[in-house]
């Protein structure tokens, strides 16, 4: 698994080191019609519902690598697209199962940026980001079998305020995340598929808390920026991702 993720990211740093012409940052808007190249890796932390007919909830990982082109639609407002690869994980599976863990697979995104600036470096941002992917892998208990199928996603609004001061750009802000997607199952006995049994359920989960948020941009020479980011919030979540970027006109 390790060495997927160090593969993948090798290839997008080789796709990023061949842009030129370097303007600009993640943290604040590009610009118009500016593109802007990262590469993101980041784990998060989530408390979710084990179940839809459970009221317990448990802890899960997920691990996601992504290449992100933002594109200026006006001075002040962005979009942008993702594409990488994530993984999903669960420390416990209902009524005493293995822990679930699945390899990374294909995962794609998109989102909005607006900005406020109030002068040339401080600026407000609002930003809403979606991102789904799927994840498979199987759970065991005494000769039980439970294949799950998993269409994960992540509706996740921010709101963050960035001041420049030379080189850096420190900022703050807040953000809350809501899930929803699928499961499909298939349940098999001693190797036979037990049909009654198996089927799939949907999920949404608005219940993640607000999580406040920290970051730092960093300017390095050649137009390069590296943005380091780390929400916490209740229930054990917490998320934090590392950003590699370079804009062009």
């Amino acid at each position: 698994m390790k060495i997927r993720y160090i593969s993948i990211t090798c290839a997008m740093l080789l796709i990023t080191s061949a842009a030129t012409a370097m303007v600009g940052g993640p943290l604040f808007c590009v610009g118009n019609k500016v593109t802007s190249m990262t590469v993101e890796v980041e784990r998060v932390d989530y408390s979710v519902p084990m179940s839809a007919d459970l009221s317990g909830r448990g802890g899960s990982q997920t691990q996601r690598l992504f290449l992100t082109g933002s594109y200026g639609l006006a001075e002040f407002v962005d979009a942008h697209v993702k594409l990488g690869a994530a993984d999903l994980n669960f420390d416990e599976f209902n009524n005493g199962f293995s822990p679930f863990a699945s390899d990374p697979s294909f995962a794609w995104g998109a989102g909005l940026k607006a900005g406020i600036p109030f002068n040339e470096k401080l600026q407000l941002n609002a930003s809403c980001d979606y991102i789904g992917f799927n994840a498979e892998g199987e759970v065991s208990r005494t000769g039980r079998t439970i294949s799950n199928k998993y269409l994960w996603q992540e509706l996740r609004p921010a709101v963050t305020l960035g001041y420049r001061i030379s080189d850096v750009t420190p900022y703050v802000g807040v953000s809350k995340t809501f899930l929803t997607g699928n499961r499909e199952f298939t349940v098999a006995y001693n190797g036979n598929i037990l049909d009654a049994a198996s089927g799939s359920e949907t999920y949404t989960d608005g219940e993640q808390p607000i999580s406040p948020l920290v970051g730092l941009e960093w300017h390095l020479p050649d137009g390069y920026s590296l943005t380091g980011e780390a929400a916490s919030g209740e229930d054990g979540n917490f998320g934090i991702s590392i950003g590699l970027s370079q804009a062009l006109r």
